[in-house]
């Protein structure tokens, strides 16, 4: 324990993650091909959409290396990544520090939470200044952001960094190279005071000699350095050219001078957690998981905590650059790969015993974007349910499910280029194709006022008949379930063995609707009268009987529509409030309360799902991709007339 680290790469799309994570494995001396970004829809589209892992060694410890998603629909990959992760770094572009991505991961990893860095990347950029971007971060983001590093000249003439820690420097092509200009010397210096000052109030000994004045040695504030960092309690902000690769031995050494050692018990029963799932294949469901206790060995099951369910651990394998490579076992703080884990779930933690303490995730990001589904052919339809099961076992924001009121199956993601996505994947890896469409809005339909009704069914056939009359009524109800069935029958009108026969036809009728063939809702059905022929009538003349009572009674009462409305919140920063609500009073929305959480409002709204269908999308657009939102279902209400008109005719006009 004490020699593996796992690092997670996250950052805004665009800013060097992938490009940086190639060179860092490239400078560690990984010699094979390195499979980043490897799958068809990266390759097509030229940016990661999941989560890539990458090991390697530097001076005898072993890193993992968490290679995430910077665009805003692919945000789960680094949900999963930074709680894993030793030490995050938040990567940003010299250009522009602040960006959509950047306020995400930081959302996520800040404030204490997760251990974390920033890289201020694209050094090597025209007009780029290091100060510039240091107070963007700073003005953006509430905590201690402390360079731990100065550049050495910028854009073309980005030559060198100096270690604010060490106060040296040290030049990308002259390694003997020791002497800086006068101006660099004096804000190295100036910053390095600061950072003395700053990491010294973390460590109680480092304050004392600070407060004394007595000299602190490099070894001293290196140690305090990697403690408040390892606590949350400091940022530091390094400096590097991916693409260049200057500045890549600097940032690998950080790797192990700014994280302390895993903790962890290596004697403990064994105890991991799985932060990713993947379809291998050659090796089934591959389960990523981090050791967190003791060891892991081949052949020895673990069960989950959470459901007890039995995971089989038949091989393990570990990571050579982007290569598996099996292994017998592994220890507290390693990173392996679990194959043919078909019990293992995403987020799960793997004990000895389900006794042993959870490990805790985020809590991920809802879809809130989704389409129908419908297979192309026949032959689609036979692999469909195989291939969604799998595809969704391996993603949080991938929900398939069946409208249980349209019928629809539908799946839910995180936008319109997420659900491409897997669209794409479907049909690369499992040839199955699929067309998407808008879903239906699940309405209901229910009645406004009392009625009654009577109906006979008579038919004579030559044979036995069949007969069976029913009186009933029908009235608003707004008790548990949604329905009510009263038996009122006096005397022996309908004989006892037939009321079941009349509760049948009831719940069929409840099926459809007259206005636009909806499931009905809300309604409370009594029987009260009716007749039967001591040789016609059967249980099947009573259910016919009824459902034709029930639907001219229905007729009578006033029916009307229904429509979900959900309960929507918006997290939104503060100069697009204004914006946010109008548009939300737009939709026939109403505003239900709004909470400031610190450059952001958190606004909690009530609107139809009909209204919300392209929410998401119109979300990104208003605000620039910077707000978030999620959505369940509040309840059902009435439709307005002049709306209803038109869901009325056009379900009719589909029958026709």
């Amino acid at each position: 324990m004490g020699q593996a680290r796992t690092i997670c790469l996250a950052g805004h799309s665009g800013c060097g993650k992938t490009t940086l994570a190639l060179a860092l494995m490239k400078r560690a001396g990984v010699k094979d091909q390195i499979l980043f970004d490897a799958s068809q829809e990266e390759k097509e589209r030229g940016c990661t959409i999941d989560m890539g892992i990458g090991a390697f060694q530097v001076d005898g410890v072993s890193i993992t290396l968490l290679d995430t998603p910077g665009g805003d629909e692919f945000l789960e990959e680094m949900y999963k990544a930074i709680p894993v992760a030793d030490l995050t770094f938040l990567v940003v572009s010299a250009e522009k520090a602040v960006e959509v991505g950047t306020e995400r991961v930081w959302e996520v990893a800040s404030g204490g939470k997760y251990p974390t860095a920033i890289l201020v990347n694209h050094m090597d950029k025209e007009n780029v200044d290091f100060d510039t971007a240091v107070d963007a971060l700073r003005s953006h983001f509430e905590a201690k952001l402390l360079p731990i590093q100065f550049p050495i000249g910028s854009g073309a003439t980005f030559a060198g960094i100096v270690d604010l820690v060490t106060n040296r420097p040290s030049y990308f092509g002259d390694k003997g190279k020791k002497d800086v200009a006068a101006d660099v010397a004096e804000a190295a210096e100036s910053l390095r005071a600061s950072l003395i000052e700053e990491v010294a109030a973390v460590d109680d000994e480092l304050m004392m000699k600070f407060l004394d004045e007595k000299p602190i040695s490099d070894a001293e504030l290196a140690a305090a350095l990697a403690k408040g960092v390892s606590a949350g309690q400091i940022v530091p902000i390094l400096c590097a050219c991916a693409t260049q690769e200057k500045g890549i031995d600097q940032l690998l050494k950080a790797f192990t001078t700014l994280t302390a050692p895993a903790v962890g018990n290596p004697g403990a029963p064994s105890r991991a957690v799985v932060f990713n799932l993947a379809n291998d294949p050659y090796l089934g469901r591959l389960a990523f998981v981090r050791v967190l206790d003791g060891t892991l060995h081949e052949g020895k099951p673990l069960v989950d905590t959470a459901t007890g369910g039995k995971v089989d651990v038949r091989d393990l394998y570990a990571l050579e650059g982007t290569k598996q490579k099996r292994v017998s076992s592994a220890t507290a703080g390693e990173v392996v790969a679990i194959a043919k884990a078909d019990g293992a779930v995403l987020c799960a933690t793997l004990a000895l015993s389900q006794d042993a303490a959870s490990f805790k995730f985020p809590q991920f990001p809802r879809p809130a974007f989704s389409r129908t589904i419908v297979p192309k052919t026949q032959a689609d339809v036979e692999k469909m349910s195989a291939a969604l099961r799998e595809v969704a076992a391996t993603k949080k924001t991938v929900v398939v499910e069946r409208d249980p009121v349209t019928k629809e199956l539908t799946l839910r993601g995180m936008g319109d280029v997420h659900l491409h996505v897997i669209i794409e994947r479907l049909k690369n890896r499992y040839n199955v194709a699929l067309e998407t469409r808008q879903p239906r809005v699940p309405y209901k339909e229910t009645v406004r006022r009392k009625a009654e009704a009577k109906y006979r069914h008579k038919k004579q056939t030559g044979g036995r008949g069949q007969f069976g009359e029913v009186y009933l009524r029908i009235e608003p109800y707004k008790g548990e379930g949604g329905f009510k069935f009263v038996d009122e029958i006096k005397g022996a009108s309908i004989p006892n063995q037939y009321v079941p026969g009349v509760e049948k036809g009831i719940h069929e009728a409840l099926e459809e609707g007259s206005l636009a063939k909806f499931p009905v809702t809300d309604v409370l059905v009594a029987v009260y009268d009716g007749s039967f022929h001591p040789v016609d009538s059967s249980e099947l003349a009573f259910k016919l009987a009824a459902r034709g009572a029930f639907r001219e009674a229905f007729d009578n009462a006033e029916p009307c529509l229904l429509e979900p409305v959900m309960s929507v919140y918006v997290r939104v920063p503060e100069e697009f409030t204004g914006d946010i609500i109008s548009d939300m009073n737009g939709r026939r929305g109403r505003i239900m309360g709004m909470e400031p959480a610190g450059k952001v409002t958190v606004i909690h709204a009530e609107a139809p799902l009909a209204e919300m269908q392209s929410y998401a999308l119109d979300l990104k657009s208003r605000t620039q991709g910077r707000a978030t939102f999620h959505m369940e279902f509040a309840r059902y209400q009435p439709v307005p007339g002049h709306i209803q008109e038109k869901i009325v005719a056009l379900a009719q006009a589909e029958e026709e």
